[in-house]
């Protein structure tokens, strides 16, 4: 007979082929049904982005960043301008990751087509002690990841490393791919900025003698207010709008976006190669999905060879 499993019970010396034949059916549709439910489950996970902002590199990354555009006088540079200053190929990966990250960290925005220091940016590469330490917190707290991680486990324990944490992680929108790149950048960061002074189990604001609070809202220096129809009271605003988020684009495709060459120029084959295959290192950071992706090159042969 038949049990609730779909399986063949034997009556007797042996079951009647009558029902063997509908018992292996369902067993076949439950089968099927079961790897269809794993298979949209996967496809499911492939297609898991992160639906909150956090950068792959640390606090210092993006400190080196306007650290150089300091030293260069502090002026809004071109891309290419930018690369040399920072030593960096523009047409690379490290390029783009190292740009998107201080711009995650509030430390550089794009102002029509060149990259600014934000005011943020110019104290944190400040050779004053207490401003470049207070402008460090309150850059670590301009991620919405870690700003939220702070507000969360203010007072407590953060949940134990590794599994703990990157779960907290998820939790708040960090996509599972990512988590433990995620964590690791929290990690170096909040140290880099002051937050585990007193250990690493907790995230305690650091304390900087006549210096104002980290925290969003309480700035370390006054930012003076200019007249909004002018051009540099344009060009605050726009910084302004930068450092809360508002660019609809993830932080790497715009930072991609921004090293294009102007329409009609001049472009090499190999630089296109070279800007093709940071765009697939960069879709395999935030976007979910296996297998890889290889650019080559291809030049045309001159006529008579």
């Amino acid at each position: 007979m038949l049990d609730g499993d779909g399986r063949i019970e034997p009556a007797g010396e042996s079951a009647s082929p009558e029902l063997e034949r509908p018992a292996k059916k369902l067993v076949r549709r439950s089968i099927k049904r079961r790897v269809s439910t794993k298979a949209l489950v996967k496809e499911k996970a492939s297609r898991e982005q992160s639906t909150i902002l956090f950068p792959y590199a640390d606090l210092e990354t993006a400190a080196s960043i306007a650290q150089a555009m300091f030293r260069a006088g502090g002026v809004a540079l071109t891309r290419d301008q930018l690369g040399g200053v920072t030593g960096l190929s523009v047409g690379s990966g490290n390029f783009v990751l190292k740009v998107a990250t201080a711009r995650i960290f509030g430390l550089l925005a794009s102002v029509q087509g060149k990259y600014q220091l934000t005011p943020l940016g110019f104290e944190v590469a400040s050779s004053d002690e207490k401003m470049y330490r207070a402008a460090r917190a309150r850059a670590f707290l301009t991620v919405p990841l870690y700003q939220r991680v702070y507000d969360e486990f203010r007072g407590k324990q953060l949940p134990p490393r590794p599994h703990g944490l990157e779960q907290a992680f998820v939790r708040l929108g960090v996509a599972t791919k990512q988590r433990t790149n995620a964590r690791l950048a929290f990690d170096r960061s909040a140290k880099q900025a002051g937050f585990f002074d007193n250990g690493n189990d907790r995230l305690v604001e650091p304390i900087i003698a006549g210096g104002a609070s980290a925290e969003r809202g309480q700035p370390a220096t006054v930012v003076p207010d200019v007249e909004p129809g002018t051009k540099a009271g344009r060009l605050l605003r726009k910084i302004r709008s930068d450092e809360e988020g508002g660019d609809d684009l993830h932080p790497f495709i715009q930072g991609l976006l921004d090293t294009l060459p102007a329409p009609n120029s001049t472009w090499a084959i190999e630089g296109r190669a070279k800007w093709l295959q940071a765009a697939a290192n960069i879709f395999d950071l935030i976007y979910m999905g296996d297998g890889t992706i290889s650019i080559a090159t291809h030049k045309p042969v001159p006529a008579g060879e």
